[in-house]
């Protein structure tokens, strides 16, 4: 455990896409998505449609940029969209700053008070939203989970970790966990392609490190990732006897099978990239 910041838990995951719409479409019919709220925000280091949902037992913040030339404009227009940022809540913001900057990490934009981004050029490549702020719709807050508009196909249970892809998984997880004031939950010396080598706990989930594709992003991910990123959602499924039948009948692509679970191609959840799996991650803070 590092000196740093006490990290309450994972705020949320954050997905950027061309088209919110679809991509709600989607994740409603294939893992329950509720939306808590709906707003549009204007401000450049924001500048999308959207808001707050949630999936299992955790939230996403999903949007659609709406400012050209802003921060999700530029994401959306130069990848593709996708995962996009993890979210974490801490007790004090001001002295998370300050512990940060310490760290060397600079303070990439702070649209209010109660939250900013940190430079993720100083975080090889990882992009962390930090925030001190309750959301009134945050059920973990004492907000009521909406009922599904749509049963879902399946029956998610967790959200059961975040993925990013990165040049060098060890020393990105040393970095977070002395930034986040969390330790590495796991280490997987001999993963295999596609397979997570590290995993930092983010309070009550996982952020899980993948080396990068090296020319083999289509093959693992469905799409070409060029530099590192959060790229990855993963939802835990209570039972996967039918998935791939179940998943086949309502217009859901398998892209591969792995260890740790299925990869679904992204063209067919709304370009959100998501991984369906069994058990939650080694060493997840849920399983103690």
């Amino acid at each position: 455990m590092s000196d740093g910041p006490i990290i309450r838990w994972m705020f949320h995951s954050t997905a950027m896409v061309a088209d919110y719409d679809l991509a709600c479409e989607r994740l409603t019919l294939l893992a329950g998505l509720r939306v808590l709220e709906y707003s549009e925000n204007p401000q450049p280091e924001i500048g999308r449609r959207g808001g707050m949902v949630w999936i299992g037992d955790n939230s996403i913040e999903l949007g659609q940029p709406i400012v050209e030339g802003g921060g999700a404009f530029r994401f959306v227009t130069r990848s593709g969209g996708g995962m996009h940022s993890v979210a974490v809540q801490v007790d004090d913001l001001e002295a998370t700053m300050v512990h940060m900057e310490s760290c060397g990490v600079r303070i990439a934009a702070q649209p209010m008070k109660e939250f900013c981004f940190s430079d993720p050029r100083d975080t090889d490549g990882v992009f962390v939203e930090w925030g001190e702020f309750e959301l009134e719709v945050d059920p973990r807050f004492g907000a009521t989970i909406p009922p599904f508009a749509t049963e879902p196909i399946l029956d998610v249970v967790h959200h059961a970790f975040v993925g990013a892809i990165v040049e060098d998984p060890e020393a990105t997880a040393e970095l977070l966990c002395r930034l986040l004031g969390t330790s590495v939950v796991f280490e997987e010396a001999n993963a295999g392609k596609g397979e997570p080598r590290f995993g930092v706990s983010l309070g009550d989930c996982v952020l899980a490190l993948y080396c990068m594709p090296k020319g083999q992003s289509l093959e693992l991910w469905g799409r070409q990732y060029g530099r590192a990123r959060t790229h990855l959602l993963a939802l835990s499924v209570r039972d996967t006897s039918r998935i791939e039948q179940i998943l086949a009948e309502h217009h859901f692509t398998v892209l591969r099978r792995c260890e740790t679970g299925i990869v679904l191609d992204p063209s067919t959840t709304g370009h959100v990239q998501v991984m369906l799996v069994e058990d939650l991650l080694p060493g997840d803070p849920r399983l103690d």
